[in-house]
Protein backbone atom coordinates (compact mmCIF):
# COMPACT_ATOMS: atom_id res chain seq x y z
CA UNK A 1 0.00 0.00 0.00
CA UNK A 2 1.65 3.52 -0.54
CA UNK A 3 -0.24 6.29 0.64
CA UNK A 4 -0.32 9.75 -1.38
CA UNK A 5 -0.46 13.03 0.62
CA UNK A 6 -2.09 15.63 -0.94
CA UNK A 7 -2.64 19.29 0.63
CA UNK A 8 -5.64 21.67 -0.74
CA UNK A 9 -5.49 25.38 -0.05
CA UNK A 10 -8.68 26.72 -0.56
CA UNK A 11 -7.51 30.52 -1.65
CA UNK A 12 -11.31 31.67 -2.08
CA UNK A 13 -11.83 30.73 1.62
CA UNK A 14 -9.68 33.95 2.63
CA UNK A 15 -6.16 31.99 2.32
CA UNK A 16 -6.73 30.44 6.00
CA UNK A 17 -8.39 27.06 5.02
CA UNK A 18 -7.17 23.66 3.86
CA UNK A 19 -8.04 19.86 3.38
CA UNK A 20 -5.36 17.52 3.75
CA UNK A 21 -6.09 13.94 2.43
CA UNK A 22 -4.37 10.88 2.19
CA UNK A 23 -4.95 8.60 -1.13
CA UNK A 24 -4.44 5.08 -1.62
CA UNK A 25 -4.50 4.81 -5.41
CA UNK A 26 -7.57 6.16 -6.09
CA UNK A 27 -9.37 5.97 -2.60
CA UNK A 28 -9.38 8.46 0.23
CA UNK A 29 -8.22 6.78 3.51
CA UNK A 30 -8.19 9.71 5.44
CA UNK A 31 -9.07 13.70 5.20
CA UNK A 32 -8.68 16.71 7.51
CA UNK A 33 -9.75 20.06 7.29
CA UNK A 34 -7.22 22.32 8.63
CA UNK A 35 -7.63 26.08 9.36
CA UNK A 36 -4.52 27.42 8.91
CA UNK A 37 -5.03 31.18 11.09
CA UNK A 38 -5.52 32.13 14.65
CA UNK A 39 -8.31 34.49 14.38
CA UNK A 40 -9.75 34.71 17.93
CA UNK A 41 -12.55 36.98 17.71
CA UNK A 42 -13.73 35.69 20.99
CA UNK A 43 -10.29 36.70 22.91
CA UNK A 44 -10.78 39.93 21.10
CA UNK A 45 -14.21 41.21 22.56
CA UNK A 46 -13.20 39.96 26.21
CA UNK A 47 -13.01 42.86 28.99
CA UNK A 48 -14.67 44.98 26.18
CA UNK A 49 -17.69 47.37 26.44
CA UNK A 50 -20.22 45.14 25.59
CA UNK A 51 -21.68 47.32 22.43
CA UNK A 52 -18.32 47.49 21.43
CA UNK A 53 -18.72 44.03 20.10
CA UNK A 54 -21.54 45.78 17.38
CA UNK A 55 -18.27 47.14 15.76
CA UNK A 56 -15.69 44.59 16.31
CA UNK A 57 -18.18 41.45 15.34
CA UNK A 58 -18.83 42.41 11.73
CA UNK A 59 -15.26 42.25 10.93
CA UNK A 60 -15.13 38.48 10.71
CA UNK A 61 -15.95 38.93 7.20
CA UNK A 62 -15.79 41.17 4.52
CA UNK A 63 -18.17 39.35 2.40
CA UNK A 64 -21.10 38.45 5.16
CA UNK A 65 -20.83 41.13 7.61
CA UNK A 66 -24.45 41.59 8.06
CA UNK A 67 -24.93 38.60 9.71
CA UNK A 68 -22.48 38.67 11.89
CA UNK A 69 -23.85 42.15 12.99
CA UNK A 70 -27.18 40.34 13.46
CA UNK A 71 -25.71 38.11 15.75
CA UNK A 72 -23.75 40.33 17.76
CA UNK A 73 -27.12 42.16 18.30
CA UNK A 74 -29.16 39.30 18.95
CA UNK A 75 -26.85 38.44 22.06
CA UNK A 76 -27.04 41.85 23.30
CA UNK A 77 -31.15 41.47 22.83
CA UNK A 78 -31.10 38.45 25.01
CA UNK A 79 -28.71 39.81 27.87
CA UNK A 80 -30.82 42.90 28.27
CA UNK A 81 -34.35 41.02 27.68
CA UNK A 82 -35.53 43.73 24.88
CA UNK A 83 -38.43 43.67 22.61
CA UNK A 84 -37.57 44.57 18.67
CA UNK A 85 -40.34 46.16 17.13
CA UNK A 86 -41.88 45.32 14.28
CA UNK A 87 -40.10 47.68 11.30
CA UNK A 88 -37.21 47.16 13.23
CA UNK A 89 -37.47 43.62 12.51
CA UNK A 90 -38.19 44.12 8.74
CA UNK A 91 -35.10 46.38 7.74
CA UNK A 92 -32.74 43.67 10.16
CA UNK A 93 -34.82 40.85 7.49
CA UNK A 94 -34.24 42.90 4.63
CA UNK A 95 -30.35 43.36 5.21
CA UNK A 96 -29.79 39.98 6.03
CA UNK A 97 -31.69 38.60 2.70
CA UNK A 98 -30.08 41.14 0.60
CA UNK A 99 -26.96 39.83 1.47
CA UNK A 100 -27.67 36.39 1.21
CA UNK A 101 -28.94 37.00 -1.91
CA UNK A 102 -25.30 38.55 -3.12
CA UNK A 103 -23.48 35.97 -0.98
CA UNK A 104 -24.89 32.92 -2.89
CA UNK A 105 -24.50 35.03 -6.27
CA UNK A 106 -20.60 35.53 -5.64
CA UNK A 107 -20.22 31.75 -4.26
CA UNK A 108 -21.56 29.76 -6.90
CA UNK A 109 -20.35 31.97 -9.80
CA UNK A 110 -16.96 33.43 -8.60
CA UNK A 111 -15.97 30.87 -5.60
CA UNK A 112 -17.46 27.50 -6.87
CA UNK A 113 -18.02 27.91 -10.47
CA UNK A 114 -14.11 28.83 -11.70
CA UNK A 115 -13.13 25.18 -10.62
CA UNK A 116 -14.60 24.15 -13.98
CA UNK A 117 -12.25 26.49 -15.93
CA UNK A 118 -9.56 24.22 -14.26
CA UNK A 119 -7.54 21.80 -16.88
CA UNK A 120 -8.72 18.81 -15.00
CA UNK A 121 -11.99 19.73 -16.68
CA UNK A 122 -10.84 20.15 -20.38
CA UNK A 123 -11.51 16.76 -21.77
CA UNK A 124 -15.56 17.62 -20.95
CA UNK A 125 -17.81 18.91 -23.93
CA UNK A 126 -18.91 21.67 -21.20
CA UNK A 127 -15.50 22.86 -20.69
CA UNK A 128 -15.29 25.95 -23.41
CA UNK A 129 -18.69 27.58 -22.46
CA UNK A 130 -17.76 26.99 -18.43
CA UNK A 131 -14.81 29.25 -19.34
CA UNK A 132 -16.43 31.58 -21.25
CA UNK A 133 -18.87 32.09 -18.67
CA UNK A 134 -16.82 31.69 -15.48
CA UNK A 135 -13.07 32.42 -16.06
CA UNK A 136 -12.09 34.63 -13.13
CA UNK A 137 -12.27 38.46 -14.25
CA UNK A 138 -12.73 37.66 -17.89
CA UNK A 139 -15.56 35.23 -17.66
CA UNK A 140 -18.94 36.75 -18.77
CA UNK A 141 -21.05 35.34 -15.92
CA UNK A 142 -18.63 36.10 -13.61
CA UNK A 143 -18.29 39.82 -14.49
CA UNK A 144 -21.95 40.22 -14.52
CA UNK A 145 -21.83 38.82 -11.08
CA UNK A 146 -19.65 41.27 -9.80
CA UNK A 147 -21.30 44.41 -11.19
CA UNK A 148 -24.92 43.20 -9.99
CA UNK A 149 -24.03 42.28 -6.86
CA UNK A 150 -21.99 45.50 -6.36
CA UNK A 151 -25.75 47.07 -6.73
CA UNK A 152 -28.09 44.79 -4.91
CA UNK A 153 -25.72 45.51 -1.75
CA UNK A 154 -26.53 49.42 -1.99
CA UNK A 155 -29.82 48.29 -0.18
CA UNK A 156 -28.13 47.65 2.82
CA UNK A 157 -26.09 50.93 2.44
CA UNK A 158 -29.41 52.65 2.29
CA UNK A 159 -31.13 51.13 5.23
CA UNK A 160 -28.24 50.90 7.56
CA UNK A 161 -25.56 53.72 6.67
CA UNK A 162 -23.08 51.49 4.97
CA UNK A 163 -21.62 48.22 3.87
CA UNK A 164 -19.36 46.20 4.64
CA UNK A 165 -19.25 46.41 8.45
CA UNK A 166 -21.96 48.35 9.27
CA UNK A 167 -23.44 49.05 12.85
CA UNK A 168 -26.81 49.87 12.40
CA UNK A 169 -28.08 46.88 14.55
CA UNK A 170 -28.27 47.88 18.16
CA UNK A 171 -29.89 46.32 21.19
CA UNK A 172 -33.74 46.31 20.72
CA UNK A 173 -33.81 47.53 17.02
CA UNK A 174 -31.84 49.45 14.98
CA UNK A 175 -30.41 52.55 15.06
CA UNK A 176 -31.69 54.13 11.26
CA UNK A 177 -35.11 55.22 9.59
CA UNK A 178 -36.55 54.98 6.12
CA UNK A 179 -37.95 57.42 4.35
CA UNK A 180 -40.04 56.38 1.39
CA UNK A 181 -37.38 57.78 -0.96
CA UNK A 182 -34.92 54.98 0.55
CA UNK A 183 -37.29 52.46 0.07
CA UNK A 184 -38.14 53.50 -3.73
CA UNK A 185 -34.63 52.93 -4.02
CA UNK A 186 -34.47 49.88 -2.75
CA UNK A 187 -37.70 48.63 -3.88
CA UNK A 188 -35.67 49.64 -7.33
CA UNK A 189 -32.46 48.26 -7.12
CA UNK A 190 -34.15 45.15 -5.98
CA UNK A 191 -36.51 45.20 -9.25
CA UNK A 192 -32.95 45.74 -11.25
CA UNK A 193 -31.37 42.72 -9.53
CA UNK A 194 -34.69 40.65 -10.33
CA UNK A 195 -34.26 41.38 -14.35
CA UNK A 196 -31.16 40.60 -14.27
CA UNK A 197 -31.54 37.33 -12.39
CA UNK A 198 -34.88 35.91 -14.33
CA UNK A 199 -32.74 36.52 -17.57
CA UNK A 200 -29.22 35.36 -16.90
CA UNK A 201 -29.69 32.87 -13.86
CA UNK A 202 -32.95 31.44 -14.25
CA UNK A 203 -33.96 31.56 -18.04
CA UNK A 204 -37.68 32.86 -16.79
CA UNK A 205 -39.45 33.88 -14.23
CA UNK A 206 -39.12 33.45 -10.60
CA UNK A 207 -42.79 32.56 -10.14
CA UNK A 208 -42.33 29.70 -13.18
CA UNK A 209 -39.33 28.29 -10.93
CA UNK A 210 -41.27 28.24 -8.08
CA UNK A 211 -43.66 25.83 -9.79
CA UNK A 212 -41.27 23.77 -10.01
CA UNK A 213 -42.23 21.24 -6.87
CA UNK A 214 -40.74 17.76 -7.59
CA UNK A 215 -37.45 15.92 -9.24
CA UNK A 216 -40.04 15.28 -12.15
CA UNK A 217 -41.12 18.98 -12.19
CA UNK A 218 -37.76 19.64 -12.44
CA UNK A 219 -37.05 17.65 -15.73
CA UNK A 220 -40.11 19.01 -17.13
CA UNK A 221 -38.97 22.64 -16.73
CA UNK A 222 -35.20 21.58 -17.73
CA UNK A 223 -36.93 20.22 -21.29
CA UNK A 224 -38.89 22.83 -21.67
CA UNK A 225 -36.68 25.50 -23.55
CA UNK A 226 -33.66 26.37 -24.73
CA UNK A 227 -33.60 29.61 -21.96
CA UNK A 228 -33.98 27.06 -19.43
CA UNK A 229 -31.17 24.82 -20.50
CA UNK A 230 -28.96 27.66 -21.05
CA UNK A 231 -29.11 30.13 -17.96
CA UNK A 232 -27.16 29.61 -15.36
CA UNK A 233 -29.53 27.56 -13.12
CA UNK A 234 -29.56 24.93 -16.48
CA UNK A 235 -26.18 25.47 -17.42
CA UNK A 236 -25.25 24.02 -14.08
CA UNK A 237 -27.54 20.93 -13.77
CA UNK A 238 -26.48 19.41 -17.13
CA UNK A 239 -23.13 20.44 -16.51
CA UNK A 240 -23.14 19.07 -12.53
CA UNK A 241 -24.31 15.79 -13.81
CA UNK A 242 -22.24 15.33 -16.64
CA UNK A 243 -18.91 15.88 -13.98
CA UNK A 244 -20.28 13.70 -11.81
CA UNK A 245 -21.19 16.04 -9.07
CA UNK A 246 -24.58 14.30 -7.88
CA UNK A 247 -22.38 11.48 -7.59
CA UNK A 248 -20.81 12.77 -4.72
CA UNK A 249 -20.96 14.98 -1.68
CA UNK A 250 -22.91 12.72 0.22
CA UNK A 251 -21.92 13.89 3.62
CA UNK A 252 -23.42 12.82 7.38
CA UNK A 253 -26.85 12.92 6.10
CA UNK A 254 -27.82 15.06 9.33
CA UNK A 255 -28.71 18.82 8.49
CA UNK A 256 -29.14 21.71 11.10
CA UNK A 257 -30.47 25.10 11.22
CA UNK A 258 -30.61 27.90 13.90
CA UNK A 259 -33.86 29.20 12.32
CA UNK A 260 -33.96 33.01 10.32
CA UNK A 261 -35.57 35.65 9.31
CA UNK A 262 -37.71 36.54 12.67
CA UNK A 263 -41.39 37.38 11.86
CA UNK A 264 -42.68 40.62 12.62
CA UNK A 265 -45.88 40.22 14.92
CA UNK A 266 -48.29 41.74 12.13
CA UNK A 267 -47.06 40.22 9.04
CA UNK A 268 -49.23 39.43 5.52
CA UNK A 269 -46.25 37.36 5.15
CA UNK A 270 -46.34 33.27 6.50
CA UNK A 271 -43.81 31.27 7.53
CA UNK A 272 -43.55 27.53 6.69
CA UNK A 273 -46.09 25.99 9.18
CA UNK A 274 -46.20 29.34 10.80
CA UNK A 275 -43.44 29.15 12.55
CA UNK A 276 -41.87 32.62 14.34
CA UNK A 277 -38.99 32.32 12.07
CA UNK A 278 -39.35 32.44 8.09
CA UNK A 279 -36.87 29.68 7.51
CA UNK A 280 -37.51 27.66 10.76
CA UNK A 281 -34.92 26.03 12.61
CA UNK A 282 -34.56 21.68 12.98
CA UNK A 283 -32.36 18.87 12.87
CA UNK A 284 -33.08 16.83 9.72
CA UNK A 285 -32.04 13.15 9.62
CA UNK A 286 -33.30 10.07 8.71
CA UNK A 287 -35.79 11.46 6.43
CA UNK A 288 -37.87 13.44 9.21
CA UNK A 289 -37.54 16.81 10.92
CA UNK A 290 -37.00 17.00 14.70
CA UNK A 291 -36.62 20.34 16.67
CA UNK A 292 -33.22 21.70 17.56
CA UNK A 293 -32.29 22.11 21.00
CA UNK A 294 -29.28 24.80 21.29
CA UNK A 295 -28.07 23.94 24.27
CA UNK A 296 -26.72 20.34 21.91
CA UNK A 297 -24.37 22.56 20.33
CA UNK A 298 -20.79 21.78 21.25
CA UNK A 299 -17.45 23.02 20.37
CA UNK A 300 -14.79 20.11 20.18
CA UNK A 301 -11.22 20.83 20.34
CA UNK A 302 -9.30 17.70 20.47
CA UNK A 303 -7.87 17.92 17.17
CA UNK A 304 -7.68 22.19 17.40
CA UNK A 305 -4.86 23.77 18.65
CA UNK A 306 -6.73 25.09 21.65
CA UNK A 307 -6.53 23.99 25.32
CA UNK A 308 -8.80 24.75 28.58
CA UNK A 309 -11.36 21.92 28.27
CA UNK A 310 -12.17 18.34 27.20
CA UNK A 311 -14.34 16.97 25.19
CA UNK A 312 -17.10 19.42 23.85
CA UNK A 313 -18.50 22.82 25.08
CA UNK A 314 -21.48 24.93 24.85
CA UNK A 315 -20.16 28.35 22.77
CA UNK A 316 -21.67 30.35 25.81
CA UNK A 317 -19.42 28.48 28.29
CA UNK A 318 -16.32 28.39 25.14
CA UNK A 319 -13.38 29.06 25.97
CA UNK A 320 -10.55 30.51 23.37
CA UNK A 321 -6.64 29.31 24.60
CA UNK A 322 -4.58 29.06 22.02
CA UNK A 323 -1.89 26.33 22.40
CA UNK A 324 1.09 27.17 20.46
CA UNK A 325 2.98 23.53 21.95
CA UNK A 326 0.44 21.64 20.80
CA UNK A 327 1.25 18.14 19.12
CA UNK A 328 0.68 19.09 15.48
CA UNK A 329 -0.10 15.49 14.28
CA UNK A 330 -3.48 15.57 17.50
CA UNK A 331 -3.90 19.08 17.11
CA UNK A 332 -3.51 20.75 13.81
CA UNK A 333 -5.91 23.05 13.35
CA UNK A 334 -6.47 27.17 14.68
CA UNK A 335 -10.42 26.01 13.92
CA UNK A 336 -12.65 24.11 16.53
CA UNK A 337 -15.34 21.32 15.27
CA UNK A 338 -18.54 22.32 15.89
CA UNK A 339 -21.19 19.28 16.76
CA UNK A 340 -24.77 18.75 17.21
CA UNK A 341 -25.41 15.79 20.08
CA UNK A 342 -21.36 15.15 20.12
CA UNK A 343 -21.46 14.37 16.17
CA UNK A 344 -20.99 15.94 13.23
CA UNK A 345 -24.27 17.80 11.19
CA UNK A 346 -23.81 19.93 7.51
CA UNK A 347 -25.72 23.60 8.12
CA UNK A 348 -26.64 26.04 5.48
CA UNK A 349 -29.02 26.36 1.92
CA UNK A 350 -29.82 22.91 1.64
CA UNK A 351 -30.24 22.03 5.59
CA UNK A 352 -32.55 25.05 5.42
CA UNK A 353 -34.41 24.03 2.50
CA UNK A 354 -34.97 20.36 4.14
CA UNK A 355 -35.81 21.72 7.49
CA UNK A 356 -38.38 23.95 6.02
CA UNK A 357 -39.79 20.76 3.74
CA UNK A 358 -39.60 22.77 0.12
CA UNK A 359 -41.47 20.26 -2.12
CA UNK A 360 -38.59 20.64 -4.89
CA UNK A 361 -35.47 20.03 -2.32
CA UNK A 362 -37.11 17.24 -0.40
CA UNK A 363 -38.10 15.02 -3.47
CA UNK A 364 -34.50 15.62 -5.15
CA UNK A 365 -32.95 14.26 -1.77
CA UNK A 366 -35.17 11.45 -1.16
CA UNK A 367 -34.82 10.74 -5.10
CA UNK A 368 -30.83 10.43 -5.10
CA UNK A 369 -30.04 11.63 -1.46
CA UNK A 370 -27.63 14.66 -0.45
CA UNK A 371 -24.79 15.21 -3.21
CA UNK A 372 -22.86 18.68 -4.34
CA UNK A 373 -25.71 18.75 -6.92
CA UNK A 374 -28.14 19.58 -4.31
Amino acid sequence: MTIKRIEIPLNRVEGDLEIHIEMDDDLVVEAYCVGTMYRGFETLLEGRGALDGLVITPRICGICSTSHLKAAAKALDMVFEVHVPDNALRIRNATLMVEQIQNDMRHAFLLFAPDFTQPAYRGSPMYDEACRRYLPMKGATARETILETRNLIEIIAILGGHWPHSSFMVPGGVLTTSSSNDISQCRYLLQSFRRWYEARVLGCSIDRWLAVDSASALEQWLAAGNSHRNGELGFFIRLARQTGLDRIGGGTGTFISFGAYEMPGHTGVESPGKHRHYLPPGVFSNGRIRNMRQESIKEHISHSRFSGYEWGRHPFGGITLPDQAADREEKYSWAKAPRYENLPAETGPLAEMLISSHPLFTSLFATGGPSVFI
